[in-house]
């Protein structure tokens, strides 16, 4: 049956929030403590801030991709309705997509970042 598939793909998503939300909690963290000397921080925090803005989009757009999927699995199973499934599937990807280019732009910055910060 059809519904097996975006129903599979649950489990990989709910990693990639779990993975994302560990990024939030860890920045979050690396701020806390850089605001402790403010003055000497204050364009890395800046650019740690809109990291975190990044990862919370990031995070929105998992949430929305996993919906996205369970309610495809769920109107195949329930409606037999192939358009809609696959409108719902064609959804689900895109905002995997989203959130994907979100996580990539968040990994290379953060590299340039790190270079920053330890050069203080």
């Amino acid at each position: 049956m059809e519904l097996y598939g975006p129903l599979t793909i649950l489990p990989a998503i709910a990693l990639l929030i779990l993975s994302t939300t560990t990024f939030i909690i860890a920045l979050n963290n690396e701020i806390i403590e850089l605001v402790n000397d403010e003055e000497k921080y204050a364009k890395i925090i800046q650019l740690k801030m809109i990291q975190l803005k990044r990862l919370g989009i990031a995070n929105a757009f998992l949430y929305a991709c996993a919906l996205l999927f369970m309610v495809a699995g769920l109107s195949m199973a329930f409606t037999n309705n192939s358009n809609l499934f696959l409108y719902l599937m064609l959804g689900g990807v895109f905002t995997a997509v989203v959130a994907l280019s979100f996580l990539f732009v968040h990994s290379l910055g953060s590299i340039l970042i790190r270079q920053k910060h330890l050069k203080i």
